[in-house]
């Protein structure tokens, strides 16, 4: 029989581990890094969803990314938590669509007073006490959270294939409708069927995270380790994106396949400008262009580069070139700062990382409900694991659980 133990210190064989690079975090896990063990759970030690500043977290997830991060296990992350998350994404769209508008550019808000209305239900239910009624509405949930896959599947497809800067807003949507309905069927301790919907969110989920941080790379991803940006973004930092992609790859692999696409960007930038998506050239929070330089560059971005470059360059060699410094930053503008395409990037790079966080905590949830499962236990047991009374300690914000066969 296998016995669960919890504490709210770190055991030292994992801080060893993590420290000598035996052992990683793997969103709510530490994992060994050879056999992909989980090794120890980790979990806030509240429901109440602030997030999470540890200094052993802190050390994998930037700071200004933490509060958009799903929490660090499925027990935590409840409906209240959820509806706030919600809240605040459909709040970033609506300052999106102001920006898009400068574009003639319009996107969906339509769907969220319906997942508002789901999470309602799905609070009121578990507040039950008569156990039919309380299925019975539970089921009534569940529907209204498959309507809100379904629905944010084809919008999340639809602002990928745009290369729009909503699609992350829309895929934390559409994996937030697979948390609150797998959270419906725990609450039931339907863990079957609840690890089941859990390995079908990942196979929607993972194709379109990568195919958007495709994107987000850009065409030319050796844009990402331009001089200007040497104390923001390393071949380090870049690498760890990709193995995400390719765990084969290692930092010798990635330079040589950016060898050659650095001398391009060098060459020729204006290609690698035509080709960036929205979600470079107009960011959410607030606009990077201003409103003409916003229209100006989507006219300039669908011209047929570069002999057309050079036409436009020679006839109106003002304004092309004006607009191509202002998008690249020039060496008199100072490239360092955030007026230019290149400043830009580190801030894009922040966003991948968090959504690469993010999927990685959803495929924990997965496994974390197979755990369950494999125990033989309820969701409530497990929901309720804490060390020992009197061994918590105060202002620790992190509890390990370790299952030992």
């Amino acid at each position: 029989m296998s016995k669960i133990h919890v504490t709210s210190e770190m055991p030292q064989h994992l801080a060893k581990g993590l420290q000598d690079g035996r052992c990683e975090r793997v969103g709510g896990a530490i994992c060994d890094v050879e056999s992909k063990q989980i090794l120890a759970w980790l979990r806030e030690a509240s429901e109440i969803g602030a997030p999470i500043v540890s200094e052993f977290l802190s050390a994998t997830v930037s700071v200004s990314t933490q509060a958009n991060l799903l929490n660090l296990a499925i027990s935590t992350m409840g409906f209240a938590l959820v509806m706030k998350r919600l809240n605040s994404i459909e709040q970033q769209l609506k300052q999106a669509q102001e920006d898009l508008n400068d574009i003639d550019y319009k996107i969906d808000l339509s769907f969220y007073a319906n997942f508002r209305a789901a999470l309602d239900l799905a609070t009121n239910t578990f507040t039950m006490a008569n156990p039919e009624t309380r299925r019975v509405s539970a089921l009534q949930a569940i529907n209204r959270f498959l309507e809100a896959e379904h629905q944010y599947t084809n919008l999340v497809d639809t602002e990928i294939a745009n290369g729009s800067q909503v699609a992350d807003d829309y895929l934390t949507t559409l994996y937030l409708a697979y948390v609150t309905e797998v959270r419906c069927y725990l609450e039931l301790e339907e863990l079957d069927t609840a690890h089941q919907r859990m390995q079908e969110g990942l196979s929607v989920l993972k194709p379109r995270f990568e195919k958007h941080i495709d994107t987000l790379l850009t065409s030319n991803p050796a844009a990402y380790l331009h001089p200007s940006l040497k104390d923001r973004i390393d071949l380090k930092r870049l690498t760890k994106v990709y193995r995400w992609l390719d765990p084969g790859i290692d930092e010798a692999a990635m330079f040589e396949a950016q060898r050659e696409n650095l001398f391009k960007l060098a060459s020729h930038p204006e290609e690698w400008i035509s080709s960036l998506p929205q979600a470079i050239y107009l960011p959410k929070k607030g606009r990077f262009l201003p409103k003409d330089l916003a229209k100006q560059f989507e006219k300039f971005r669908k011209l047929d580069f570069p002999k057309q470059f050079r036409d436009l360059r020679n006839a109106l060699p003002s304004m092309s070139r004006g607009l191509r410094d202002s998008l690249l930053g020039t060496q008199e503008t100072d490239q360092s700062n955030d007026s230019g395409i290149y400043g830009r990037l580190p801030h894009i790079l922040e966003l991948i990382e968090s959504m690469i966080e993010n999927y990685n905590r959803f495929k924990m949830y997965s496994a974390e409900t197979q755990t369950i499962r494999q125990l033989g236990i309820s969701f409530q047991d497990w929901r309720h694991l804490a060390p020992p009374a009197g061994v918590q300690k105060n202002g620790s914000d992190i509890n390990y659980i370790t299952v030992f066969n």
